[in-house]
């Protein structure tokens, strides 16, 4: 069931999205980095199972689609509006509503996804901890869970650090801290952004 706390989220969510969903991955590839470095790991693996959590436009689920056509994708998101947005551009995906922290992950693909990936996502999410603890026990035995998303910028100079810090909380987007992502932790330049691998 949806929580109160839930609901308000999705509705800031969708009326964000529904401003800007169209322009959304023009704008991002300009300070979203480090994505496609993890998706040419994800393929560098063994796989035919994953569940992108938060998939918004479905950029990323169309990536790995076209590098890795057979293999069974799908999403967890919990903005109507870009979950819309994500099924006309991947109709072979089976992207459901709902939220990271406590959605069903497995009944997504109806078995328990070999990958799970969040990028750029947890920053966003409400609870992280019970969005990563959430995504681990829904792994299939001897999965693997990535975390790519924003580190806390603290190599970049103070007035730009601050000034992204302002902009970013204006989106409830908070930095991921490391202690929330384990020891497999890899930073970006300037720790700009974080990489996290978890095993099932």
């Amino acid at each position: 069931m949806t929580s109160e706390g839930q609901a308000a989220h999705r509705a800031f969510l969708d009326r964000y999205y529904r401003l800007t969903h169209h322009v959304y991955d023009v704008s991002r590839k300009y300070f979203l980095f480090g994505r496609d470095g993890v998706l040419e790991r994800l393929l560098a693996s063994d796989w035919t199972t994953l569940v992108e959590l938060g998939p918004g436009t479905g950029r990323n689920l169309a990536r790995l689609h076209r590098r890795r056509p057979g293999a069974t994708l799908g999403g967890l998101e919990a903005s109507e509006v870009m979950r819309a947005h994500a099924r006309r551009r991947c109709p072979w995906a089976r992207i459901e509503p709902g939220f990271a922290e406590d959605g069903d992950i497995g009944a997504v693909l109806g078995t328990p996804p070999q990958r799970i990936l969040m990028s750029y996502c947890l920053s966003m999410f409400m609870d992280k901890e019970r969005a990563i603890a959430n995504a681990r026990r829904h792994l299939a035995p001897g999965g693997e869970l990535w975390v790519v998303d924003f580190s806390d910028l603290s190599g970049l100079p103070t007035l730009p650090r601050q000034a992204m810090r302002k902009f970013l909380s204006a989106f409830h987007v908070d930095a991921v801290p490391d202690d929330l992502l384990g020891s497999h932790v890899e930073h970006g330049p300037l720790r700009y952004f974080v990489v996290a691998r978890f095993t099932a």
